[in-house]
């Protein structure tokens, strides 16, 4: 019988702790997202894919019109506010690929088109989420 019960009773802390991480992968789901949203919406991507975290589309690159990119979503994780007044922030890191070739930061510099930049993008960006609107902000 102490054996059932003590079956039932880790079962039902596993399972709240399952519920308590639940929240917490929403918000990083909706973070990638909204990473997404922030791309497509530059005006300059087109014929858009998304398999999981990898996108491609084509863009301007330079004098090219017709670039192909990728980026791949290496991570995304959120920092919660520090005394509770704080926004949570979020942090995204990318990997970008034009033409199949890597597009690498050099210090500061993303390299990046300035569609992306203005929009809040780069290889390591961040948003803060609005609890009024139940969305990330990256501006």
């Amino acid at each position: 019988m102490t054996k059932h019960v003590l079956v039932v009773c880790v079962s039902a802390s596993a399972l709240a702790a399952c519920r308590a991480a639940a929240p917490q992968q929403r918000l990083e789901q909706q973070l990638r997202d909204s990473f997404v949203q922030q791309i497509v919406s530059t005006g300059i991507v087109r014929d858009f894919q998304r398999n999981g975290d990898t996108l491609s589309f084509s863009a301007r690159y330079g004098k090219e019109l017709d670039a192909k990119w990728r980026v791949h979503i290496d991570s995304a994780a959120i920092e919660a506010g520090v005394d509770g007044t704080a926004k949570d922030k979020g942090v995204v890191k990318s990997s970008w690929y034009v033409n199949g070739e890597p597009i690498h930061r050099r210090g500061d510099q993303s390299d990046l088109p300035l569609p992306f930049l203005d929009n809040g993008i780069a290889q390591e960006c961040w948003a803060f989420w609005d609890s009024r609107s139940h969305q990330w902000s990256w501006k």
